[in-house]
């Protein structure tokens, strides 16, 4: 018995411990090991969603967001709320600052001017005038704290006057509704069939709105936004629907407004309307005034290092119409350790060199806007017109930088824009004028065997001014070999030329190459409303005789050149939107070949919005 009772014990002494060892197995099954990916399998997700969640996790975000937008439109409500969560990570993965090598960190803990040896000019030159010389002075007599006060209103007033002037240029649109509660926004609504040409990309002639949507969001402050894809609410959402809510992120993202304010919302869950939004057609945008920003970041992110954003909004002030900016950039919160940063101004010389201007630093997240005037300590002097550089700079406890930079641009003065055209003019190469006769003469006959049927019809329309431009060149010839005049262009407009005066209004002239006969001698600038990609109407008849131009000389080619001001939004996008508005337009009007055309573009130091065409080549 008393054996038997020994080993009674026994077993229930190894049942008790295998019962605790299954327990602690059970409950260690719950947490995955450390740094491993979560394994969908088993947890009642459909096949498509667990590729999908693979994809994003092997890196292909395209793909994966593709099937994420299948499950949207197509997936359970729990997987649609799982699908829109990814889509969310994928957004904010493809907007994350690119890493740059390691700089050397700043001193200090507010935003200062910083003494050195190459010292920023500012603006000192007969004539000018500054706006504001009796607040200079009573700064310097203010306490610290009531000039904090007055510079604070000051700013406030001006970011209101911003804010009211691009609330009455979207106002002034058919393609966005307003919704107001005085003086804020609490909605819009945007028409998609206004901004997309199709799933993904803008319209041209939609950049003007678009800028102001994204100045707009600018002067809101730490407002967040929550863009929903045209038929959330109803809960008829489509893919081109979810793919046009992502775009208008994305270009939100690119011109420097934080992620952190930006929510894509593509489920229509948990959302509150406010009551002054009427109507749910288009793409509906919310704002909200007292919620903060999410400074969250994502632990697979973490590989490219912390994730910053900067924007600057406009790109381009003058100081004499008392202009500024607002600059706004953010730092995100890191899962392995507090993040250092740094946010600094730098004025770019002529030679490109660069000196630090302002710097701050600190440690921690943050969403932040400031403004900056162009003047030192906001009442002081002027700086000197010219680029400015503005970068933001973050850095984890791995040693892991993220730096992002944009430019802003302070126009010149009056004085300036004279002296800077004078410079232009003196630097520019004197061309000799040579003996030039428009092609046709001697080679007509064999031109004419040469040309395809497409060709021969417009040709025949120009017989005529052929003949006239024959007659001139005879007339020049006896008089004393003056080279004949290129076929008889339009006036300018005096309103472009104004806008361009000197160099920019007139027609270029060009080295003649001894292989062509009229090349870089018969020159058109079609003229582009400012920072948009809208032809004016008189240019839109100059593209009439450049196509009947090309008519006269079927064999030629031409050059177009897109211009944009580097003082504008997305510069490089700009001018690369009016090249192609016109080479489009003279292939799909006028039937001009698109082979005949060698499209490039250019960003200018000087406000510049027109498309040259020069002529190339022979007949």
């Amino acid at each position: 018995m008393l054996t038997g009772a020994i080993t009674m014990k026994k077993n229930l002494k190894f049942g008790i411990a295998a019962a605790v060892c299954a327990a602690l197995l059970s409950v260690c099954a719950h947490f995955p090991a450390q740094g491993a990916q979560p394994d969908p399998r088993g947890s009642g997700l459909s096949r498509s969603t667990e590729q999908a969640i693979r994809l994003y996790h092997e890196g292909q975000d395209n793909e994966a967001m593709d099937r994420f937008m299948d499950i949207l439109v197509k997936g359970t409500p729990s997987e649609k709320s799982l699908a829109n969560s990814y889509i969310s990570r994928i957004t904010l993965r493809m907007n994350t600052g690119v890493p740059s090598q390691k700089d050397q960190g700043a001193d200090g803990g507010v935003l200062k001017e910083v003494e050195g040896d190459k010292q920023v000019q500012v603006r000192q030159q007969p004539g000018f005038k500054d706006l504001a010389p009796s607040e200079e002075e009573a700064a310097a007599q203010e306490e610290p704290e009531a000039q904090k006060t007055r510079i604070a209103d000051k700013i406030n007033a001006r970011i209101a006057d911003m804010r009211r002037g691009v609330l009455l240029h979207l106002g002034e649109s058919d393609a966005v509704k307003l919704y107001m509660s005085d003086p804020l926004p609490r909605a819009l609504t945007i028409n998609p069939q206004y901004f997309f040409a199709n799933d993904t990309v803008f319209k041209p002639n939609a950049t003007a709105v678009l800028s102001n949507l994204a100045g707009l969001m600018f002067t809101l402050g730490r407002a967040t936004i929550r863009i929903l894809p045209e038929g959330t609410v109803m809960g008829d959402v489509k893919i081109k629907s979810i793919r046009q809510a992502i775009a208008l992120n994305s270009y939100l993202v690119s011109r420097g407004i934080s992620q952190s304010r930006i929510d894509v919302n593509l489920t229509g869950a948990d959302i509150k309307f406010p009551k002054e939004l009427n109507n749910i057609s288009g793409l509906i945008v919310l704002f909200d005034y007292d919620k903060e920003p999410r400074l969250n970041e994502p632990d697979d992110l973490q590989s490219k290092g912390p994730k910053v954003s900067l924007g600057i909004y406009p790109t381009a002030i003058s100081i004499q119409k008392n202009e500024g900016a607002l600059v706004e950039f953010s730092v995100f919160k890191s899962p392995i350790g507090q993040v250092s940063w740094k946010f600094e101004i730098f004025s770019v010389q002529p030679d490109n060199s660069i000196g630090l201007l302002q710097k701050t630093d600190n440690i921690g997240p943050l969403c932040k806007q400031s403004y900056w005037n162009g003047r030192k300590n906001f009442f002081g002097a002027p700086y000197a017109s010219g680029k400015y550089m503005f970068s933001i700079t973050a850095t984890d406890v791995e040693g892991r930088e993220t730096n992002l930079r944009r430019l802003l641009v302070i126009k010149p003065g009056p004085g300036e824009e004279k002296a800077l055209a004078a410079q232009k003019n003196a630097a520019k190469p004197k061309v000799e004028s040579k003996n030039l006769v428009p092609s046709g003469t001697a080679k007509t006959a064999k031109g004419k065997q040469a040309l395809s049927k497409k060709a021969k019809a417009p040709l025949k329309k120009g017989k005529a001014g052929l003949k006239t431009a024959k007659a001139v060149a005879k007339g020049k010839s006896k008089k004393g070999g003056e080279s004949a005049p290129p076929p008889k262009k339009e006036a300018s407009e005096p309103s472009e030329d104004a806008a361009t005066k000197g160099d920019e209004g007139k027609m270029e002239e060009a080295a003649q190459d001894p292989q062509t006969e009229f090349s870089g001698q018969v020159s058109y600038k079609i003229y582009f409303r400012e920072e948009t990609a809208i032809v004016t109407p008189n240019s839109e008849k100059k593209l009439t005789q450049v196509a009947e131009t090309m008519n006269y000389y079927p064999m030629a080619k031409i050059k177009l050149i897109g211009y944009a001001y580097s003082g504008e939004a997305n510069s490089e996008t700009m001018a690369q939107n009016r090249v192609n508005y016109v080479a489009t337009r003279l292939n799909s009007k006028y039937a001009i070949e698109k082979d005949r055309m060698d499209v490039s573009t250019q960003i200018s130091d000087t406000p510049k919005s027109i498309v040259e065409i020069k002529m190339l080549g022979k007949e």
